[in-house]
């Protein structure tokens, strides 16, 4: 958690207080407007809704309504995300957190089913038994058990995914190479890494990058966690486009993947016609 009580310039009453969220991030709160808790963290959150916009009008047409929900999802933790960080209030901090964890579920259960077939209906109800229990766990508890579980659960859920992608890279590659794969891949990973190396120091290292406590090396908050909205939001957007392209390409057909205004991948898919044909 954050230091709150590094320096009167932190601990800034505004218009939402007191703060009853389980974490304070480092942005110092209440400065730029009472009105908006963490302003550059809220601001930088639209990010991932203008990622996941864009993302649900690339879709290709038809395509399983699973895939317009995933980046629906999105924009829904984009928007919580904006309102959990304007007003660090418990009840926000659930609508910022549990669509990221629904997000993830929805892509855990794509790369099942890419990878084994349909499955049933026992993998629907034990993941939405999965949700029901950390929806409950989540919203019951507070402070460090929540936050713990939370990102516990999440980094699980995210672990998930990218065994999955490593399996179907690895598989498809000696079947159909295709090199964009690579390039977004690239993308996903170095955008991830990137995203968790300033989460890691904003969440750890707070008291020395906040700008204003006595052991702060920077004179000015850099914002580490708005980064990590940025960067992360073109991650997992990333890595769900892979996650879609593969889904294609294991029913063979004939996906393809570009750079859409040359920096967002996009996929495209030909016309059954064209796929019989070749």
């Amino acid at each position: 958690m954050a230091p709150t009580s590094v320096s009167p310039e932190f601990d800034k009453v505004g218009y939402w207080s007191p703060n009853t969220a389980s974490i304070d991030w480092c942005e110092n709160n209440y400065v730029v407007t009472p009105y908006i808790a963490e302003f550059w963290n809220a601001i930088s959150s639209f990010a991932i809704v203008a990622v996941a916009a864009a993302g649900y009008f690339l879709l290709p047409k038809s395509c399983p309504r699973r895939f317009s929900v995933l980046m629906q999802s999105y924009a829904v933790l984009g928007i919580g995300s904006v309102l959990f960080h304007g007003t660090l209030r418990h009840k926000m901090q659930l609508l910022d957190e549990l669509p990221m964890l629904y997000s993830a579920t929805i892509v855990v259960f794509i790369c099942i089913e890419n990878k084994f077939g349909k499955v049933g209906q026992w993998v629907p109800f034990a993941l939405t038994a999965w949700l029901i229990i950390t929806t409950i766990l989540f919203s019951t508890t507070t402070g460090t058990l929540q936050s713990a579980s939370f990102q516990g659960t999440y980094i699980t859920m995210q672990l998930c995914m990218i065994y999955f992608l490593r399996a179907f890279h690895v598989q498809r590659r000696a079947i159909r190479p295709n090199p964009m794969t690579s390039t977004v891949i690239r993308l996903a990973t170095s955008t991830a890494v990137m995203a968790a190396t300033v989460w890691l120091t904003d969440y750890r290292l707070c008291v020395y990058v906040n700008g204003v406590s006595p052991e702060s090396i920077l004179p000015l908050n850099p914002q580490f966690h708005a980064w990590w909205h940025c960067f992360t939001g073109v991650a997992i957007y990333s890595a769900s486009v892979l996650v879609i392209y593969y889904h294609y390409d294991i029913r063979n057909e004939q996906p393809s993947l570009y750079l859409w205004k040359g920096l967002l991948p996009a996929l495209s898919i030909p016309s059954p016609s064209k796929t019989k044909l070749q």
